[in-house]
Formats: structure tokens, sequence, C-alpha cells
């Protein structure tokens, strides 16, 4: 009962708490349709030609698989290996 009639009292406590709250919210929302857009050029750019592959340094290569799988959810996938390395050659 105290809290409401202080807040009654104080009415311009409400005010900057709810333009807080909004623009939170709207930095929230700004900030994920940023991440959906990166994310969307992103995708664009990892798209290759079958030329474009085949031009790829084997280390490229590896890095440029690596990259098409995390979209799919394989994002602890790294680059191992070398020379010797029981890999297709």
């Amino acid at each position: 009962m105290a809290i409401t009639n202080w807040l009654l009292a104080h009415w311009w406590v409400q005010i900057v708490l709810g333009t807080l709250a909004v623009s939170a919210g709207g930095g929230l929302l700004c900030q994920k349709q940023q991440r959906a857009q990166w994310q969307a050029v992103r995708a664009d750019g990892l798209r290759y030609r079958l030329t474009q592959l085949d031009a790829l340094h084997h280390s490229r290569f590896a890095d440029g698989v690596r990259d098409l799988m995390h979209p799919d959810g394989c994002r602890n996938a790294l680059r191992v290996g070398g020379g010797g390395d029981p890999g297709a050659g």
C-alpha cells in the first residue's frame, strides 16, 4: 500500500520507467533484426560454385566447408590435420 501511494505521489517515476522499458525493448528488437539481416548476408556469401571450390587451396577449402556447416548447426567444427593426416588426398 505504501509503495502504491508513493508511486501515485511521484507519477513521473512511472513515466521514466515506462520510457526506459520501451527504449530497452526497441533496442533489443533492433538488435535482433540486425542480427537476422547479418545472418542472411553471411549465408548469401557462403555460396560456392564448383569451379571456386576446385580452385581453393586445401586449407581454404577446409575453412569453406566449415563455414558452410556453421548455419546448419555444426558450430564446433575445427580444421585439423596437415601433412600426414589421414584425410582424403
